[in-house]
């Protein structure tokens, strides 16, 4: 963190507020932002409008950040009508952050399925890797040179080859930004390729886990190093718990990291 930088600390909402309840909290914290999480039923395009959120932006002057929907969407799914769906939907959320004037919506790329079989679940990574590979560059990356003003890419899932080279070519042909989850890289593969374009980050969701599973823990309870996010860095921090307590454990947690760094 530059010296002289305002911090831009902010959270996801405690599953159980509503919307104005969240942001009061944020604004009593003295927070600089909320991330409106769109899976949650108080926060999605079905039950929120945009005036709600630019009049509590007003009202507690907190900046806002959106992240898209990722439990309905899947952007690599073998299904034709299911990707098409979850472009209109992201299509939909990039017109609500807009009237929200957010800089930022962040999205997940999706996943491939596992199958239960007698011996659990198996994962054949082999059978989606030109799957991949060609719906990132012919059905990403012409969504993406509409609308890469705001979307934000996050780094979920594991990264084989065909997603590293899909999401390098992402980079390198459009100006989409990125949102570093540094509790997704403490557990999954190729996530290094986000910590090497890290001058296209500008949020990062902060969490703790134990080096296997995604726990979100609070900062400060697993083996997530926070040291490895570049000093040089002044985007968005958003603590990712979803639970008051959880959340201003990590907010003190994070403060007295940031003070021995600077």
């Amino acid at each position: 963190m530059i010296q002289g930088e305002i911090l831009k600390l902010g959270l996801q909402p405690d599953i159980e507020q509503r919307v104005r309840e969240a942001f009061e909290f944020a604004s009593l914290n003295r927070f600089n932002h909320i991330e409106i999480l769109m899976d949650h039923p108080f926060y999605s395009r079905e039950n929120l409008d945009y005036t709600e959120i630019m009049e509590l932006k007003g009202c507690y002057d907190l900046e806002v950040l959106i992240h898209a929907p990722s439990i309905s969407t899947n952007f690599l799914s073998i299904s034709k009508a299911m990707r098409r769906a979850s472009y209109e939907e992201l299509e939909r959320t990039v017109y609500f952050a807009e009237r929200c004037e957010a800089h930022v919506a962040t999205f997940h790329i999706g996943w491939n399925p596992g199958f239960i079989t007698s011996k659990g679940f198996i994962f054949q990574k082999e059978l989606f890797r030109e799957h991949n590979r060609r719906l990132i560059q012919k059905e990403m990356y012409p969504f993406l040179k509409v609308y890469d003003s705001v979307l934000s890419l996050e780094n979920t899932i594991d990264f084989d080859d065909s997603i590293r080279d899909g999401i390098e070519f992402l980079i390198e042909n459009t100006d989409v930004k990125l949102t570093f989850d540094i509790g997704h890289h403490n557990i999954k593969e190729g996530h290094e390729l986000f910590l090497n374009n890290f001058d296209r980050v500008v949020n990062i969701h902060l969490h703790d886990n134990d080096g296997n599973s995604d726990l979100h823990l609070p900062l400060g309870q697993g083996t997530v190093n926070l040291d490895i996010i570049p000093g040089s860095y002044n985007g968005f921090f958003t603590l990712e718990l979803r639970e008051k307590n959880a959340t201003l454990k990590s907010k003190e947690f994070f403060d007295n990291w940031r003070k021995v760094r600077t």
